[in-house]
């Protein structure tokens, strides 16, 4: 497994670039991982706009070897959703014991 450094140029307010690195066996594949930024570790948004208005150029993405030969094990884990544990309702026991009195007003 390699490590690719990308950067993604994007249009914002003003000009700015998402960098970030992925774990790929090669440099094709890096490319796609990139296009999902879910799957870019230590990414940063160089920019000094904080909208939430931006449109990647993909065609534009940088892709350089930064280390090679690493081991899996050595790769860093990403949060995934199955961990997720919702939060418990804050309702008092009392509230939930009247809706259906209250549904039938």
């Amino acid at each position: 497994m390699n490590k690719y450094f990308v950067k993604i140029p994007y249009s914002y307010t003003q000009y700015a670039n998402l960098s970030g690195f992925v774990y790929a066996e090669s440099e094709e594949e890096a490319e796609e991982l990139a296009c999902d930024t879910f799957n870019l570790y230590e990414d940063s948004h160089d920019d000094t706009d904080s909208s939430d208005d931006s449109d990647y150029a993909y065609d534009d993405m940088k892709v350089s070897l930064e280390e090679s030969d690493i081991n899996t094990q050595d790769i860093p884990q990403r949060n995934t959703a199955s961990h997720f544990k919702p939060a418990e309702p804050n309702l008092p026991d009392y509230f939930l014991e009247d809706l259906p009195e209250l549904s039938a007003l």
